[in-house]
């Protein structure tokens, strides 16, 4: 049974990128934000929070990187609906954005 739930958080994740990406690209319009990319999510085995990684390395601007984040974080409860409309889901898990180092390493 454990490895269901694993694959379920997977699966939740791939469909939780997918569509933030999509809301970025065609529904924010924040300046800060623009040109940022969505690298990978992952979704906590109780589905309770999704890390959100990004990248700004493509951005447009080149903003401090608190000002990003300041504009991901006004962003962030128009997202969480977005998603609630778009997910047949009963409950949205919290979103928690963070920085993808990995991509520079």
């Amino acid at each position: 049974m454990q490895s269901l739930d694993f694959k379920r958080s997977d699966r939740i994740a791939d469909l939780i990128r997918s569509e933030v990406a999509k809301i970025f690209s065609q529904e924010i319009n924040d300046p800060r934000l623009l040109g940022l990319t969505i690298i990978r999510t992952e979704v906590s085995p109780d589905l309770k929070k999704a890390f959100i990684y990004f990248s700004d390395s493509n951005s447009f601007n080149d903003l401090d990187p608190k000002e990003i984040m300041n504009g991901l974080l006004k962003a962030k409860g128009f997202i969480r609906s977005s998603l609630s409309k778009k997910l047949n889901m009963r409950r949205i898990p919290e979103i928690i954005f963070e920085e993808d180092k990995q991509i520079f390493e």
